[in-house]
């Protein structure tokens, strides 16, 4: 018998398919609401966003995490129903509907078959202009809060991307990640309330409806369901910038019986509506944002120091991260900071190879088409061009973008945007285990951890 050839190289990849993506629709409800649809009849179903711009960002100082809970106590009751009345609704529908808020904006979410779409915007519109605020509702909510808080407050994950917010935003709303117990137990039905008529206005507003439906359907649907929803002229004061890098520091967050240290490296990055960004985010792709990738193939593979290590490229409305993470252990902390430094001062260096970028672009492109095919992936690329201020045609033409990035390209973005002797680097662990080792890459800061 003969022998079986074996393949050594994997074939060269194919050329892109066209990406034939539903045709997207603008108009504006009769209260003022700015609605995008992408009728889209694969399957019979529909998936709405409703995105407010009130997010954590626009917490007051002394309250953070007023946005956060207002959103989730959305959908625990309206005007109308109960908490149980409103959740047995909504599952009679055979629908789901949850709110929540991120650092920009809040949304609600939902699904539902496009047979009984009407009646789920009906129960969207109490959600969203008539919520009960129900005190003892609020109570329970706050009572979980707190209990998640102190629960995250042991992680030392939390206290990592806790400090390294604090460090990199500064006075900028975006230093905080979570609330505290006392702003939680500060907040009443009625904080809610001046909260949720401050900021939830059609005009501060957009609905995304991706589905088995018609503009005129849908626009009849609305202008019923909204009909008392009325603009507020809701204003976004300016915030303060981030603070400026010119050096690198330490930040170590001291936490006593640790036997890991989390480490966070890294410094502000554009904004995602910058022309930089997309080979940013290529480059990025390649140093740690998958398997396969720079840091994993030297951190964890040839080194053993990590068994989780990576990048990261933040996105945000007003200011963006980038960042380099792993778990290590103590004894080896200092050669794992040296390790990840010393890949983007190669990646500075040297550049990419042409190998590496293919890969890379090829990766970017497949985990994009996958990521549309579905309506709920499609919505949430609508409302990020529109919270992130992105081209309106950032979704058509993101393969050919990423395609046309060249080695040169991302040299000269990493020598823009990528400066290892101004980053920090936040470790959490014990200080007395790992200052010494860390002392070499700049001035040592040691905070204790509650």
């Amino acid at each position: 018998m003969g022998r079986t050839a074996v393949i050594t190289t994997p074939p060269p990849p194919t050329a892109l398919r066209p990406l034939v993506l539903p045709r997207r629709e603008e108009f504006t409800a009769a209260d003022g609401l700015r609605v995008v649809l992408v009728e889209d009849t694969r399957v019979p179903f529909v998936t709405l966003r409703l995105v407010v711009r009130a997010g954590s960002a626009h917490d007051p100082a002394d309250l953070p995490g007023l946005a956060a809970l207002t959103a989730h106590c959305l959908t625990q009751g309206t005007q109308k129903r109960k908490s149980f009345q409103f959740a047995r609704a909504v599952e009679e529908l055979g629908a789901t509907l949850e709110a929540h808020a991120n650092r920009d904006y809040s949304t609600v979410s939902a699904t539902v078959l496009a047979e009984n779409l009407m009646p789920l915007l009906k129960l969207l519109a109490e959600t969203v202009t008539a919520p009960a605020f129900d005190p003892e509702e609020v109570e329970l909510a706050k009572e979980n809060t707190i209990q998640t808080l102190r629960y995250q407050r042991t992680q030392p994950a939390f206290l990592a991307r806790e400090r390294y917010a604090q460090v990199l935003f500064g006075k900028h709303p975006y230093s905080r990640i979570a609330p505290t117990e006392e702003s939680v137990n500060a907040m009443t039905s009625d904080t809610l309330r001046q909260f949720h008529a401050s900021n939830y206005a059609p005009d501060n507003s957009l609905l995304v409806v991706v589905g088995a439906v018609d503009a005129a359907h849908l626009r009849q649907g609305l202008d019923k369901a909204f009909e008392r929803w009325q603009p507020r002229g809701v204003q976004h004061p300016p915030h303060e910038p981030p603070p400026s890098r010119d050096r690198r520091t330490v930040h170590i967050v001291h936490r006593p019986g640790s036997v890991q240290v989390n480490l966070l490296i890294g410094h502000l990055a554009p904004r995602p509506n910058d022309p930089d960004f997309l080979a940013l985010d290529v480059t990025n792709t390649a140093l740690g944002g998958r398997a396969g990738s720079r840091l994993f193939m030297n951190v964890r593979e040839q080194k053993g120091f990590a068994y989780d290590v990576g990048s990261h490229l933040s996105q945000h409305r007003e200011a963006s991260s980038f960042s380099m993470s792993a778990q290590v252990r103590p004894e080896v902390v200092g050669e794992a900071v040296q390790e990840m430094l010393k890949e983007v001062n190669i990646l500075r260096r040297e550049g990419i190879t042409e190998n590496e970028l293919e890969s890379t672009k090829n990766y970017l492109n497949g985990t994009f088409s996958i990521h549309l095919s579905t309506q709920g992936g499609i919505a949430s690329e609508i409302v990020a061009i529109e919270m992130l201020e992105l081209p309106k045609d950032s979704m058509e033409t993101y393969r050919e973008r990423v395609q046309s990035i060249t080695t040169e390209t991302v040299c000269d973005v990493v020598q823009r945007h990528l400066f290892p002797d101004r980053m920090a680097i936040v470790a959490v662990g014990e200080a007395e285990h790992i200052q010494k080792s860390l002392e070499p890459f700049g001035e040592v800061e040691v905070r204790p951890a509650s």
